[in-house]
């Protein structure tokens, strides 16, 4: 595999993987969630914002702007421990990522700040250091802008850091980009083929039928389900080891999927043996199973033993799937759909 081949895959699977991550931490609907709070603005006292880590020139410029409410700048205690997901919104705005709250407060805020029902209650001290802290920072950006922040620049801080965040997780995931991306591609060619029945979601037993007038909401958030079924009353499942499982109507597992996203050729032989494996168990419970293995870097000694290697029914290299030229692409769906019988 040339550098040039690692570098286009890697790149191509970072920009999916950035807009993946865009939506997973539903940074977008952050600046809705405070307009929503903002009528009740006057419901929370600023009486002790000296006590939160706010700048006295800060809050002055803040307090007398026109366009932004201090609400919308500065972290209120209580209104975090009422809306835990709301310490996204002002950890970002402070241009703070997790790990580095968790290493200046020692609060880790990951499992907080997606907590739509409040599950997981912040005490009292945790919320006034974490006030503290984004508020000491944000101050210090009010005063670094000469007194001259604005609305976009405020949002614009929140994308940015969100970035950053994406930037910082996608060093170790390009393996599980990698499955995403082919869990996808799947899910799409089942809609273009107008095989797509049902989705099943990760949490709870509901079978959400297909509504193509869902589309955006339904395959754009694909991560929320765990597989879906087919209009012959096959499925689709992801989860790990295998990817995917291709069932029958019956429930036998008819086919199994490993993709296999590292670039490093180093690690190619380990990656090989931990989808041949899988392959192995998938064998062990039906000997008629279809074995297709997607790999990003396949060494010479690795296609050796592929070649050589009974129960793997077939192999494609992710970067050819992924390319410009969709033959190797329509090969690989055409496999996966026959194997389904569609």
């Amino acid at each position: 595999m040339t550098s040039d081949e690692v570098n286009r895959i890697n790149y191509r699977l970072r920009s999916t993987f950035f807009y993946r991550k865009l939506k997973e931490y539903k940074t977008l609907s952050l600046r809705n969630k405070i307009d929503q709070i903002l009528p009740a603005k006057h419901l929370y006292s600023w009486q002790c914002w000296a006590d939160w880590g706010i700048g006295e020139d800060a809050f002055a410029y803040i307090n007398e702007h026109g366009n932004l409410q201090l609400i919308q700048v500065f972290c209120h205690p209580s209104l975090i421990r009422e809306h835990s997901i709301l310490i996204a919104y002002y950890r970002n705005i402070a241009a703070l990522s997790q790990k580095a709250v968790k290493s200046l407060v020692n609060i880790d805020v990951k499992k907080l700040e997606i907590d739509e029902e409040n599950r997981y209650p912040l005490k009292e001290d945790q919320a006034k250091r974490l006030a503290q802290l984004f508020n000491e920072h944000i101050s210090l950006i009010i005063d670094s802008s000469i007194e001259s922040l604005t609305e976009d620049e405020l949002y614009g801080i929140l994308l940015a850091s969100t970035g950053t965040q994406i930037d910082g997780s996608w060093r170790n995931a390009i393996g599980e980009e990698a499955e995403k991306v082919v869990q996808r591609l799947l899910v799409k060619e089942a809609k273009e083929r107008n095989f797509l029945a049902a989705l099943l979601p990760r949490v709870g037993t509901a079978i959400e039928l297909y509504n193509p007038e869902k589309l955006e909401e339904q395959l754009g958030n694909i991560e929320r389900y765990k597989g879906v079924r087919l209009v012959n009353q096959t499925s689709m499942l992801f989860s790990s080891e295998p990817d995917i499982s291709l069932l029958g109507k019956q429930g036998t597992t008819v086919g199994v999927i490993e993709v296999k996203g590292g670039t490093d050729p180093a690690g190619a032989l380990e990656r090989y043996g931990a989808a041949k494996k899988s392959f192995e168990e998938a064998f062990r419970r039906n000997s008629q199973v279809k074995t297709i293995l997607v790999a990003s870097c396949i060494t010479p000694e690795v296609h050796t033993r592929i070649q050589n290697d009974s129960i793997i029914s077939t192999y494609f290299n992710l970067t050819e799937i992924l390319s410009e030229d969709s033959t190797k692409y329509e090969q690989f769906v055409q496999e996966v759909f026959s194997i389904l019988r569609t």
